[in-house]
């Protein structure tokens, strides 16, 4: 329920902050993209291990180096919640 919360008040301004704040330059729509992706997906990627194929289909949508670090910020995620 809280993660419910956090996510029904997310907005895509945040996206873009976080992503400054990891020093990923975001490109084009890509706040877009992830902020659409994490509103639709949330669920799976907390509720499943990790698994690369839950975000994949980001691959063809976004920069590859954003891609790159946006897949190590979930695996670091993933981590953090097993612990």
């Amino acid at each position: 329920m809280f993660l419910d919360n956090y996510i029904n008040k997310l907005k895509e301004e945040h996206i873009i902050k976080y992503a400054k704040n990891q020093n990923i330059k975001l490109t084009n729509n890509e706040s877009q993209i992830i902020y659409n992706f994490i509103k639709n997906n949330y669920k799976s990627l907390y509720e499943n291990e990790y698994n690369e194929d839950l975000i994949k289909e980001l691959k063809c949508k976004l920069s590859y180096n954003t891609y790159l670090k946006l897949n190590i910020l979930y695996k670091e995620a993933k981590e953090k919640i097993r612990k």
